[in-house]
């Protein structure tokens, strides 16, 4: 089973309920939502999709359809842009 984790090449900060964070090897900045920021505070572990969804499903409401799809989206995009790493 694939887990996730961050990228700790990363620097971040919060602002008010969002993450801004930079790559510091692209010198790219990069800002997430809250439900982004939320999957990025859980990802400190490494967390398989199925334990995310049940995490947030667990404090948004959402139903398990939706939550997968949603955050399949979130995490390929963070992998995609190297904030988050599988974590084999």
């Amino acid at each position: 089973m694939t887990k996730y984790i961050r990228n700790s090449n990363h620097i971040s900060g919060r602002l008010s309920d969002e993450i801004v964070m930079m790559d510091i090897e692209k010198g790219k900045y990069y800002s997430l939502n809250p439900v982004a920021t939320r999957i990025w505070d859980l990802l400190e572990k490494p967390l398989s999709l199925d334990e995310l969804c049940g995490l947030l499903m667990e404090e948004y409401e959402v139903d398990e359809e939706q939550c997968r799809a949603e955050v399949t989206e979130v995490i390929s995009e963070m992998v995609k842009l190297g904030v988050v790493l599988k974590h084999e």
